[in-house]
């Protein structure tokens, strides 16, 4: 099969709170390894770009098969860009024996990251990290994962055959210390239009990174700002960058195109929904001079709904408007950091007869499904990205007047377009299963009813 897709979630497991040293997605990685020992006879390179790297059961794989012969390219974040918080134990889930010792994302990266450091053996084996920081706004809070975010937020791989290709793409990092999550992971091998631009992205992204053994563990905010690459964007596999001029601004309008153009249905799934009206300042671009008022890919679907196009939302945060407290006061909601985008996104979504939201606090996920096409998604619908600045310059933060920032606003995301039906499918069986679970709470109806007309 030239299109295959994979599900995981907390069901697929006896204890949802337990943490694994297998990771945050213990089927998925079992998949991903699999992929790989189908083929690996006619595998010459695999590259794999993740945003954490600490799960030493994929570590140890990545070992032997470069040992054997294919060299194995992998690019993270640096290790100050993992969390150090709330450690916990790790039960293995093969033989079932918890560790001795509570670790975090930080301990777990350290180890990796050290070893391959010091390390004068690993022939074949290379360890990159890709130091970008991206922040916007002055008045930014510190993050639990290092003092600045880094934008490498892509989980992906590209895998070079001696005849043909395997492009992966998953919504899980595959982190140890992480909860199961309702996750997808697709797998795309030998198909047309895919390769060209995935696999420039891994040379432009390798080029652009440090290797371990050259990597100096200051902070320097000297690193944000990269050469600009030209960059055919593809209708298959559209990539942002720092280093590929306006992606993420022309990601906006891609993704805007084919949202307007929806005849029948649209459903949005992603960890976060806030990309609704949200301000672009031009102060922070180089060539772009006016400010505005961008009304996102929320503000498009919005638009298709009050057209007559039927809606379905899916998220795991959720931030109602203050009046509508009272209705939802029995229920936690994970809530969002900043509230007014998401509260915005809802208040005119549950005046919309043609809109149906439903929250769940496990999902993970990251897709839009327009009639039959899907587009499978590395990034959250928030505003961060959809916004490249490449003049930023904050001389202090508010919060952390010690730090300053100079450079190029912009995360590193993929999405992926396919008209698979059988993946079509698979996605649309996977939104009706989420909205049946027990755990989902239907927040708006069609009909614009509130969640106080729905219990």
């Amino acid at each position: 099969m030239s299109f295959k897709t994979f599900f995981d979630e907390p069901e697929n497991y006896k204890n949802r709170f337990d943490f694994y040293e297998q990771g945050g997605s213990p089927l998925l990685i079992e998949k991903f390894i699999e992929t790989i020992e189908e083929q690996k006879n006619d595998i010459e390179e695999i590259n794999i770009s993740w945003y954490l790297y600490n799960n030493q059961h994929l570590h140890d794989y990545l070992k032997k098969i470069a040992a054997n012969g294919i060299i194995v390219n992998v690019i993270s974040i640096p290790l100050e860009g993992y969390d150090h918080n709330k450690p916990k134990f790790l039960k293995n889930l093969v033989t079932g024996d918890k560790s001795d010792t509570s670790v975090t994302k930080y301990n777990l990266a350290r180890k990796i990251y050290g070893e391959m450091y010091r390390s004068t053996s690993h022939e074949n084996f290379n360890l990159y990290v890709f130091p970008h920081l991206y922040v916007r706004s002055a008045r930014v809070k510190k993050f639990s994962r290092g003092s600045l975010p880094y934008s490498l937020h892509i989980k992906s791989a590209y895998i070079k055959k001696q005849s043909g290709y395997i492009a992966l793409m998953s919504s899980s990092n595959l982190a140890v210390r992480d909860l199961v999550k309702n996750e997808t992971m697709i797998c795309i091998e030998d198909e047309p239009n895919y390769e060209e631009n995935i696999k420039a992205f891994y040379k432009n992204l390798i080029s652009n990174s440090i290797a371990i053994k050259d990597y100096k563990t200051s902070l320097n905010t000297t690193c944000n700002t990269y050469k600009k690459l030209e960059y055919k964007f593809s209708n298959s596999a559209f990539i942002t960058a720092p280093f590929y001029d306006n992606s993420a601004n022309i990601l906006e309008k891609t993704l805007s195109g084919y949202i307007v153009a929806a005849k029948e249905r649209i459903i949005v799934c992603a960890q976060h929904l806030a990309a609704f009206n949200y301000k672009f300042n031009a102060k922070h671009h180089a060539t772009i001079n006016k400010s505005e008022l961008r009304k996102g890919i929320l503000g498009d679907v919005i638009t298709m709904a009050n057209k007559g196009i039927k809606v379905t939302c899916l998220s795991q945060t959720f931030a109602p408007e203050t009046e509508d407290a009272a209705k939802f006061k029995e229920i936690k909601f994970r809530r969002p950091v900043n509230t007014n985008s998401f509260q915005q996104f809802y208040s005119k979504v549950k005046g919309s007869k043609n809109i149906e939201y439903y929250v769940n606090e496990h999902i993970h996920s990251k897709f839009i499904l327009i009639d039959n096409t899907l587009i499978y998604c590395s990034y959250n619908f928030t505003p961060t990205q959809f916004i490249y600045l490449d003049n930023v310059n904050i001389t202090q933060f508010t919060n952390m007047p010690e730090l300053n920032y100079s450079g190029i606003h912009c995360e590193v995301g993929m999405h992926l377009v396919i008209k698979d039906q059988n993946t079509i499918k698979a996605f649309e069986n996977n939104v009706g299963s989420i909205k049946h679970k027990k755990e989902t709470i239907q927040v708006t109806n069609f009909g614009g009813q509130t969640h106080e007309a729905l219990i």
